[in-house]
């Protein structure tokens, strides 16, 4: 199955952004001399999904209303 260029720049947006998350918690990890746990870096994951989500509600809603 072909995908469209707009599809292959979202996945390939996708992928930076994960390794670019995933290359910070091993950074924050290792400055802390692993000290962070997994349930504090989910916690933090969680809440930045969150904000996001919230902002992208908000937007949407101010489209609908506009």
């Amino acid at each position: 199955m072909k995908i469209n260029k707009k599809q292959q720049e979202v996945r390939k947006n996708i992928g930076n952004i994960q390794n670019a998350v995933t290359d910070a918690i091993d950074k924050l990890c290792e400055e802390s001399n692993y000290q962070i746990t997994y349930a504090e870096i989910n916690a933090a994951l969680s809440d930045t999904l969150r904000s996001n989500l919230g902002y992208e509600l908000k937007e949407m809603w101010q489209k609908e209303q506009g």
